[in-house]
């Protein structure tokens, strides 16, 4: 069982955590017109907020829903490179962002949302039946699904044999 400080608290699996939710991930578009049509007449998404930055360029910002009180918040840059398409979970430099993971309570879902995606004609570049689906955004953003069968999140998962941080007892 985890201990909690008066900064943390725990999640469902009574691991703790410094805050209670993941707001927003900011970030980048060069087409916010792609990005909406995307995620919201794709995935489902709705916009939370779509408004003009206060400066004299007066980008777009928008928010768009992606989970529960959760939102991904648009920029759009049109000038913006969109980044090359890269695989998740392989080596690779000049990129800090991966992927983003969002759970799925129901394994099958899984497949529903492979299907889904394969009538949108979104490429799929990593599918497990019932466990993993990786697909890219217009803007190269790589999504996951995952469903773990062993728990919420199936944490905690402690066996690196060479742990850079001090074990748990």
């Amino acid at each position: 069982m985890a201990t909690s400080t008066n900064l943390s608290l725990p999640d469902r699996d009574d691991l703790n955590s410094p805050f209670g939710m993941l707001h927003h991930v900011a970030l980048v578009t060069n087409d916010m017109e792609k990005t909406v049509a995307f995620y919201r007449d794709v995935l489902g998404s709705e916009i939370a907020m779509a408004h003009r930055m206060s400066r004299p360029e007066a980008e777009r910002h928008y928010f768009i829903t992606v989970a529960p009180n959760t939102v991904f918040a648009f920029f759009e840059f049109p000038d913006a490179e969109t980044p090359e398409f890269m695989e998740a979970t392989v080596p690779k430099s000049g990129r800090s962002l991966d992927h983003i993971c969002f759970f799925i309570d129901d394994a099958n879902a899984i497949d529903r949302w492979k299907d889904h995606l394969d009538k949108h004609n979104v490429p799929i570049h990593g599918y497990s039946p019932g466990s993993n689906l990786f697909f890219p955004d217009p803007n190269n953003i790589i999504i996951q699904l995952t469903y773990n069968a062993g728990g919420p999140m199936g944490f905690p998962v402690h066996d690196d044999p060479d742990p850079a941080y001090k074990p748990p007892e």
